[in-house]
């Protein structure tokens, strides 16, 4: 034992003398490892950044990454941009990553420097947070979508109703659904490190240019290099085969991407309509539509779908919650996300402060909806009205309904397979029209939103929403009808929800929508940018207020009217039940700081809190606290799987994304689940707590809980199958709130799979874009480091070899002297 130790001994001192020689850990290193000088290094050598990324779709792929996995690696090279007719293309004859300014972010710039490299030099492309230097940065820049979002030329053309390819986004570029394979681009939002990645690019060329009549001090200086490592597939497969994907060594199922969705969320204003176990008992004999008639008897002769025509007609109001970018880790949507959100929200606060006694007198009811997945092919809308009654959800087979908590007998019902976590939705009566809202944060005119119909001409739903809105107006702002025409091409309207609805119920519904443009999007901040942020153009909070006003009175107005289209007389009831929302209101302004700017402030928070502990004790599931909306805010729809809500059934000890087994049931623990974003969760919490206070106003004040058992006894929540649950305001409210998937319709859930694996639906009709992301390497990312050649590393390489010769000679003559000794 004591050899053995002493043999460690002496490893450990020639060990040590050998650190003592070289105490410089650099020397062991590649040279490439050599990050550039302080402040910046941690910065640098693991560069912060959003990335391009690949999206796959159903045709092909889009977005930005390299061919294979191989790094590409190449030399900073400051790029001017093209200015007085010249072409400033680099000049550069070795590997080079250009370095650009964001506000030569367009396809010009990328033309050039693509089309310029045809020697193959160009290995990537860093764009820069050009604040500070940018003199012109008040001017609007282009924008990187289509200029007809979602539309002509783009993977969802075929879910749009009317003139797809009308140019709204009139600065748009295409830049978002081009295929830059090949091609790995990234921002750095930072501004200081972009200014010291800027100084280093451009001294690189007064060093090339001063060095081109000296080739000796060229080849003993060092260059700043730049490092991408995004592989992220190969070329020629589209989504389905991505997710379809089988390993060639084993043949198992080993899908490469998954697909872009989540959680939408919607509610309804006033008490629950009577269930569908009760109403499957009515008289059908009261039912004067014979459409009407024909088509309930029709679903109750197939109990795999309810749909009930005696409930009220339902007028939706919705907006879509995301948006996107070039760069998927910079979405802050503020326009086309943020602003929609804000204004939906107030407006549901506003609508439940009415209360039920007055919201259950209605002709037609009142519901919200937010739809995540709307940037890419209308996912959340298209999945929630095709489910609702167009053509209506079929769970595969009776036994496959299920309450979603397996042990408790009032719990919402939900199929197994294809997977609905709630059946809820089949409680709505028929769509009578939807209200949809876009991009009313900054309006393109003082004092002034606008109203676009779907084009169904007079006597139609959106016809009598754009009069009530015409004729509605706040003390600050009115409504003006768009001055867009008809044209041959069809009648255009914005891409909104309201698209879903028009396209899939063949214009047999329709509706309006409110915006803060009139022509084309608004030139103030880049549609679907980096830069379409409340930092580069503040909200105008005014706008906002005024817009949940009007959609308040608007829906008011559609249900009390109940069809009748007497525009003036139900706007009139409207503006004598809801007040005019004021910009300064408490609520509105800790939303938008939320929405805005942090979107992990306590507000969001609380809400969110409460709903994890309500599930929990309702599923038993302990859920954590969601992915975060993030400071700043990003709203880009991210991928669908278990921890971004998919929602998924336990059986047993196994999670399935879709069950077609027979043992459910069988444990007590069985139960229904669902884990959305921060954002959903929160959404449905505050829905909860604004449309949810029942009765309670024309009497006493709401009950205060603190737990979900709080409002285990509470009395104004009775009506209809009604329950009380605990809001994040600390009030016991009615649950008025449900979660829905927002999956694209040609995909379902495998049955008897875990989540993740998906397959296309029997149902498909093959006109959706089916967006996926590839799954990711854990390194990927770009590395910035001084590259000082090769001699450095041959003199540590040689130096080294040297050193442990040496070691290995003197360890053999302290061996052999130990032995001498008798030591060893």
């Amino acid at each position: 034992m004591w050899r053995q130790r002493q043999q460690h001994a002496c490893g450990g001192l020639w060990l040590f003398l050998c650190v003592l020689l070289f105490p410089s850990s650099a020397l062991a290193q590649s040279s490439s490892d050599m990050s550039i000088n302080a402040p910046f290094q941690d910065s640098f050598n693991r560069l912060t950044h959003a990335a391009c990324v690949t999206l796959f779709h159903r045709k092909g792929r889009l977005g930005c990454g390299t061919e294979d996995r191989s790094l590409h690696v190449g030399k900073l090279v400051y790029y001017k941009g093209n200015s007085n007719g010249n072409n400033n293309f680099p000049s550069v004859n070795e590997d080079f990553v250009a370095v650009v300014e964001e506000y030569h972010l367009d396809a010009s710039t990328l033309n050039t420097l693509v089309q310029g490299n045809s020697n193959g030099y160009l290995k990537g492309l860093l764009f820069l947070n050009s604040t500070g230097i940018d003199y012109n940065r008040d001017k609007s820049y282009y924008s990187p979508a289509a200029q007809s979002p979602r539309g002509y030329g783009t993977p969802s053309a075929y879910e749009w109703y009317g003139n797809n390819a009308y140019p709204w986004n009139a600065k748009g570029q295409g830049l978002n659904i081009y295929d830059f394979y090949g091609l790995p681009m990234a921002y750095v939002p930072d501004s200081d490190v972009s200014n010291e990645l800027r100084n280093a690019a451009m001294n690189q060329i007064n060093k090339n240019n001063n060095n081109n009549n000296n080739e000796e001090q060229q080849e003993g200086s060092s260059s700043i290099v730049a490092e991408f490592n995004y592989y992220m597939g190969p070329d020629g497969i589209n989504s389905l085969e991505c997710l379809g994907w089988k390993d060639q060594a084993d043949g198992k199922w080993s899908p490469k991407c998954l697909p872009l969705g989540g959680t939408s969320v919607w509610a309804t204003a006033g008490s629950p309509e009577p269930n569908q176990d009760n109403q499957n008992n009515n008289n059908n004999d009261d039912i004067n539509d014979d459409d009407a008639r024909r088509e309930l008897n029709n679903n109750n002769n197939n109990n795999n779908y309810y749909y009930d025509a005696n409930n009220r007609p339902v007028v939706l109001v919705a907006a879509g919650m995301d948006a996107s970018s070039l760069f998927h880790d910079l979405v802050p949507g503020a326009n086309s996300a943020a602003s929609n959100i804000l204004a939906l929200l107030m407006a549901a606060k506003m609508v439940g402060g009415l209360g039920d006694n007055v919201l259950d007198k209605l002709t037609y009811r009142i519901a919200f909806g937010f739809f995540q997945g709307e940037t890419y092919g209308f996912a959340g809308s298209r999945s929630f009205l095709r489910d609702v009654a167009f053509p209506g959800f079929q769970c595969s087979a009776n036994d496959r309904i299920v309450r979603s908590v397996a042990n408790n007998d009032k719990s919402e019902k939900a199929c197994l397979y294809p997977l609905r976590h709630s059946l809820e939705f089949q409680r709505l009566g028929p769509i009578a029209g939807m209200l949809a809202v876009d991009q009313v944060g900054l309006p393109v005119a003082d004092g002034l939103l606008y109203v676009h119909n779907d084009g169904q001409g007079d006597g139609s739903f959106g016809s009598f929403m754009s009069n009530v809105l015409k004729y509605s107006y706040t003390s600050n702002f009115a409504v003006s009808y768009t001055s867009i025409e008809d044209n041959d091409n069809g009648w255009p309207f914005p891409p909104s929800p309201l698209q879903s609805l028009v396209q899939l119920s063949q214009g047999a519904a329709g509706g309006a929508v409110l915006t803060g443009y009139d022509y084309a999007f608004t030139n103030q901040v880049p549609f679907h940018s980096h830069l379409e942020s409340n930092q580069e153009k503040q909200m105008d909070l005014d706008a906002i207020a005024a817009a949940a006003t009007l959609l308040a009175r608007a829906a008011l107005a559609a249900a009390y009217d109940g069809g009748q289209y007497d525009y003036e007389t139900s706007s009139q009831y409207a503006s004598q039940w809801i007040g005019e929302l004021s910009s300064s209101d408490e609520t509105l302004n800790i939303l938008a700081n939320c929405l805005f700017k942090d979107g992990n402030c306590d507000y969001l928070k609380k809400y969110n809190s409460m709903e994890r502990e309500n599930d929990k004790a309702r599923t038993g599931f302990s859920y954590g606290s969601g992915y975060p909306l993030g400071t700043p805010p990003n709203y880009y729809v991210g991928v669908y799987n278990i921890n971004y809500g998919q929602p998924f059934v336990q059986v047993g000890d196994s999670v399935y994304g879709a069950y077609d087994g027979d043992k459910y049931g069988n444990r007590g623990a069985d139960a229904f689940g669902i884990q959305p974003t921060l954002l959903e969760s929160a959404i449905r919490g505050m829905l909860n707590d604004f449309l949810g206070r029942g009765s309670n106003l024309n009497g006493g004040s709401a009950q205060e809980c603190s737990k979900p058992s709080d409002c285990d006894n509470v009395q104004y929540c009775q009506k209809n199958d009604d329950h009380a649950v605990c809001t994040g305001g600390g009030k016991c409210v009615c649950a008025r709130s449900h979660f829905h998937l927002a999956l694209d319709e040609a995909l379902e859930a495998k049955p008897g799979m875990g989540t993740g694996y998906f397959v296309q639906s029997e149902n498909d009709n093959e006109i959706s874009a089916v967006y996926t992301e590839p799954y990711w390497s854990n390194d990927v990312g770009v590395r910035v480091y001084r590259d000082v050649g090769q001699i450095p590393g041959v003199v540590t390489l040689g130096v080294g070899a040297v050193v442990s010769g040496l070691c290995v000679l003197a360890a053999f003559v302290l061996k052999v002297g130990l032995k001498k000794e008798k030591m060893y």
